[in-house]
C-alpha cells in the first residue's frame, strides 16, 4: 500500500557483499498552536530544513556530523540552544584542493583523521556499462535464474528469490573512478530535507533536470538507455522511461516499510556511491561489533546501519548493505516490501542514485481499510480524584481548558494524572504479568500493545454487572471491579465519568469510543498515516505519554497534518505533540486531518529504554 507523496521516496537498498538473515494546571496559556482541523494554505511536500531541523549537510565529499547532532547522540543536547540549518546544500570544501577528505575529530587520537585523496576520472569522460555485463550468455543465465525464481551468485551478478526477487549488479561502470566525479557533482547541486510519517532524508531534484553536471548527466544517460534495456530483457518486464534522484542519508536517517507501488512503477532501482574506506567500528555498537569482524574493504560497513531491509510478514528476513559501484533492483508487486535500515554512522553519508523504471501499469486492486467499531462507554463507578490531579477537577480549569480548546481545537493537559498513579502505572508495566502483542501491520505501524484477552480477564459479565454497580464499592484502584491498576487506568479512559469530564473540557457532546491501546514504544516504532477512511470523520483525538526518558529523545511526537491539504512533513503539522511523561494531549480534528507518531531513533534510545503512550478517540 502506497503513501499519498510515494513520489518522492527512495526505492530501497541493497549491496553486494554482506547479507544477513535474519498536581496539575491546565495548558491555557501556553503558546497558541494551529488547530487540527485549520486548513493548509499552501500543499508543501518537498521542504528544505527549518529552524527546527536538528541535522546539517555539509559537503559531500567531506561530511561530518553537526555540532547538533552530535550533542543529541551524546544526550547533552541544550534546550536552550538552536540548530543552524539552510536550504542550499551545495557546500564546497575550503581548502583549494578538490579532494574527499573525511575529517572526524578523534578525542583518542587528539588529533583529526584525514582519509587519502581518491581518483578521479578525466573530467570529459562519462559512465561506461560493464562490457563484462553485456555478453548474451550473462543475460540468458540470469534471466533464467528470474524467472525460475532461484538463487544465482557470481561475480558479476547476485540473485536472491526470498521474500522477493532482489538482484544486485556487481561492477556495474566500467570506469569506477568516475564515482568520485559524480560525487564531485553532488556537491553543486542543491539538496532539499524530506521529512514525513514514511521517511526522513535529503534528496535532489530529478536527475532529468541537472544538465550542466556532465557526470550526473552521463550516469542519468546510461540509466536510461543501456542499463533499462539490460533490466528488462533480464527481468522480461516491458520499460519505457526512467526518474531518479540523488539521495543522502546522514545520522538517524531512515526509510520505513513499504512497497514503491504508484502508479507505472515497474522496477525499483538504486545505484550505491561508497568509494571511502570507512574506520574500524567501535567496541560496542547496538551489537553489531560481530558482523564487522570479517569485513574489509571500501563501502559501507553494517555497523553504520542503512541496510536494504526485505520485509515479509513484519518480519526483517534478509539484509544487504551499500557497496559502491553496486546496483541493486527489484520488480515491484504487491509483496516488494522493504525499508532502509536507520543510519547510525556520524562520519560518512550514505550516498545513493535512485528511482524506478517505468511502464505499462498493472491493473491493481485498492485495499479495503476496515474502520475500528466505535463503542458505548461503560456505567461503572470511577473515583476521577484518585487518579486525575484535583487542580483539573474544578470548573474553573475545566473552562480554562475549554477557551483554550475553542482558541486552538487543541490543549495539552500536564501532570494529569496524580504522581503516586503514575508510580504504581510504571511499576505496573515493568512486570511480567501483562500479556504484550505486536501490532502491525509492518508496513503500517510497530509497537507492543497489551492484548485485548489480557484487558477483558477481569472485566465484570453482563449478569453480575448491575448488581456489582449497585452495591460494590471502588476498590483501591478507584475503579470498581479491577485491582490491576494498568486494566483500571483503560477503564477509567472508557468510562461514563471520564467522558463527561473531557466533554467539559472540549464542550464537545461525546457519546463513543473507540480504539483504546496501551501501547509500549522501543527504539525503532513508528506509525504511518492511517487509510483515508480513518480520518473522514470529524473526532477528538487522546493522547497520554508515560514514562518518558529525562533524556532527550529523537522522534516519538505526534503529529497531525492534513494530507490532502499537503501538509505532510513535520514543519507543516497543524499540532504536534512532543513526548512528556504525564501529559495528555487532545486533539480536535475535522474530518481530513489525520495523525501519526513519528520513528523512534536509536540514537538516541538504548535498547532496554521503553515508554508508553495511551490512546484513545472520542466521537460524538
Amino acid at each position: 500500500m502506497s503513501s499519498p507523496t510515494k513520489e518522492t521516496e527512495d526505492p530501497s537498498s541493497s549491496n553486494a557483499e554482506s547479507e544477513e538473515y535474519t498536581g496539575g494546571n491546565s495548558d491555557a496559556n501556553t503558546e497558541q498552536r494551529p488547530p487540527a482541523k485549520r486548513p493548509m494554505s499552501t500543499a508543501v511536500i518537498e521542504i528544505s530544513d527549518t529552524e527546527s531541523d536538528d541535522s546539517d549537510v555539509c559537503a559531500v565529499n567531506s561530511y561530518q556530523a553537526s555540532a547538533d547532532e552530535v550533542k543529541r547522540i551524546r544526550r547533552d543536547y541544550s534546550s536552550s540552544s538552536s540548530s543552524s540549518s539552510s536550504s542550499n546544500y551545495s557546500s564546497d570544501s575550503d581548502s583549494p584542493w578538490e579532494d574527499d577528505s573525511v575529517v572526524i575529530d578523534d578525542k583518542a587520537m587528539g588529533r583529526p583523521v584525514i582519509a587519502k585523496m581518491l581518483v578521479r576520472a578525466n573530467r570529459m569522460d562519462d559512465p561506461k556499462f560493464n562490457p563484462e555485463l553485456k555478453s548474451q550468455e550473462i543475460i540468458s543465465k540470469i534471466k533464467s535464474h528470474w524467472d525460475e525464481k532461484t538463487d544465482h551468485s557470481s561475480d558479476q551478478v547476485t540473485l536472491t528469490c526470498k521474500p522477493f526477487r532482489l538482484c544486485r549488479i556487481h561492477g556495474l561502470l566500467e570506469n569506477s573512478e568516475i564515482i568520485n566525479n559524480i560525487v564531485d557533482d553532488m556537491n553543486t547541486l542543491d539538496w532539499s530535507r524530506k521529512k514525513m510519517d514514511l521517511y526522513e532524508f535529503h534528496q535532489t531534484s530529478d536527475l532529468a533536470n541537472l544538465t550542466w553536471q556532465r557526470s550526473i548527466r552521463g550516469i542519468y544517460e546510461l540509466l536510461k538507455t543501456e542499463v533499462m534495456t539490460w533490466v528488462s530483457q533480464v527481468t522480461g518486464i516491458e520499460l519505457t522511461s526512467v526518474s531518479a534522484s540523488c539521495s543522502l542519508y546522514g545520522p538517524g536517517d531512515h526509510l520505513l516499510v513499504h512497497d514503491d507501488r504508484l502508479g507505472d512503477r515497474r522496477v525499483a532501482f538504486i545505484l550505491y556511491l561508497a568509494p571511502w574506506t570507512p574506520r574500524s567500528p567501535p567496541h560496542m555498537q547496538n551489537g553489531a561489533e560481530s558482523q564487522d569482524k570479517c569485513w574489509s574493504g571500501p563501502g559501507w560497513r553494517p555497523h553504520m546501519g542503512g541496510a536494504l531491509e526485505l520485509v515479509e510478514d513484519g518480519q526483517v528476513v534478509f539484509r544487504a548493505f551499500p557497496a559502491n559501484n553496486t546496483l541493486a533492483f527489484f520488480a515491484v508487486g504487491p509483496t516488494s516490501f522493504h525499508q532502509v535500515g536507520e543510519v547510525l554512522s556520524m562520519e560518512l553519508p550514505r550516498l545513493s542514485i535512485n528511482g524506478w523504471f517505468h511502464g505499462p501499469a498493472p491493473e491493481s486492486e485498492e485495499p479495503h481499510a476496515e474502520l475500528p467499531v466505535p463503542l458505548t462507554p461503560h456505567n461503572q463507578v470511577v473515583v476521577l480524584k484518585s487518579w486525575v490531579e484535583a487542580g483539573y477537577l474544578c470548573p474553573r480549569a475545566r473552562a480554562q481548558v475549554q477557551a483554550q480548546m475553542e482558541r486552538a481545537s487543541e490543549v495539552c493537559l500536564h501532570d494529569l494524572l496524580l504522581p503516586s498513579r503514575c508510580q504504581q502505572l510504571l511499576e505496573a508495566l515493568e512486570k511480567n504479568d501483562i500479556e504484550w502483542e505486536q501490532c502491525g501491520p509492518a508496513h503500517q505501524r510497530r509497537y507492543q500493545r497489551v492484548t485485548e484477552k489480557w484487558l477483558s480477564a477481569s472485566e465484570l459479565s453482563e449478569a453480575n454487572e448491575e448488581e456489582a454497580i449497585q452495591g460494590e464499592e471502588p476498590d483501591d484502584c478507584g475503579v470498581q471491579g479491577e485491582t490491576h491498576v494498568v486494566r483500571a487506568l483503560l477503564r477509567l479512559l472508557s468510562s461514563t465519568a471520564f467522558m463527561r469530564l473531557v466533554a467539559d473540557c472540549t464542550d464537545l457532546p461525546l457519546t463513543l469510543y473507540r480504539k483504546l491501546e496501551m501501547q509500549r514504544w522501543r527504539a525503532g516504532d513508528f506509525t504511518l498515516l492511517p487509510p483515508r477512511e480513518h480520518y473522514q470523520q470529524p473526532r477528538l483525538e487522546a493522547v497520554l505519554y508515560l514514562g518518558v526518558p529525562k533524556h532527550p529523545i529523537c522522534g516519538g511526537q505526534t503529529l497531525y497534518v492534513a494530507p490532502e491539504e499537503g501538509s505532510l512533513a513535520e514543519a507543516e503539522a497543524l499540532v504536534t505533540l512532543p513526548p512528556r511523561h504525564n501529559a495528555l494531549g487532545l486533539v480536535y480534528c475535522d474530518a481530513g486531518a489525520a495523525s501519526f507518531t513519528k520513528y523512534l531513533s536509536k540514537m538516541t534510545m538504548s535498547e532496554n529504554e521503553c515508554f508508553y503512550i495511551v490512546t484513545c478517540t472520542y466521537t460524538e
